[in-house]
């Protein structure tokens, strides 16, 4: 039951996502980036896991320029065809990119960061919960690469995207805030 009623809500935010104007994605993201920076829990935090956007995904371009200015590392997840599965690799330029398996971005040279050093994670969701549960692709990507992190984690959203609640699994992975181009949760 539990799975079908998130494959369910998967179907719904997606399509819902997928009709944003490439506007709408653009100033939802601006606003959204703006209020990362705002958070004064983020100031101490030296190793920032990202997403690079795809799906109409709010884009975080604005706020990895941000944090690479300020000499900070960024880690996003890439997908390591030997080993067949994703690690965090760092990311020294948005602009040495090459596209990974499902459409995803990620860097052409893949320098592994171990998990246990990231400080703050901005994670994208299909959908969040008011109580900070993520509901994600179904894949559980992100649930195996933070399990050995005790970083503060954001959710990265869409106003729409967040419900009053959903039925959860142990696995899945929970938020400490939501942010989204309307408020911070």
């Amino acid at each position: 039951m539990i799975k079908s009623e998130k494959s369910k809500l998967r179907q719904v935010f997606l399509k819902k996502r997928q009709s944003l104007t490439s506007y709408e994605i653009e100033k939802r993201s601006q606003t959204i980036c703006k209020k990362i920076k705002s958070l004064a829990q983020i100031e101490n935090k030296n190793v920032i896991a990202c997403y690079l956007a795809v799906n109409n995904e709010p884009n975080l371009q604005n706020i990895i320029a941000h944090f690479l200015e300020a000499d900070r590392i960024i880690v996003v997840p890439a997908f390591f065809e030997k080993l067949k599965q994703y690690k965090f690799v760092k990311l020294s330029s948005p602009n040495n990119l090459e596209t990974g398996p499902y459409q995803i971005p990620q860097p052409s040279q893949l320098l592994p960061v171990e998990s246990i050093k990231i400080d703050l994670v901005l994670l994208p969701g299909l959908a969040f919960s008011e109580g900070g549960l993520r509901l994600g692709y179904g894949k559980g990507v992100y649930d195996r690469l933070l399990a050995n992190t005790n970083a503060l984690k954001i959710g990265i959203a869409y106003d729409f995207q967040v419900i009053d609640h959903f039925v959860s699994e142990p696995h899945d992975l929970k938020v400490n805030f939501i942010i989204t181009e309307k408020r911070i949760i």
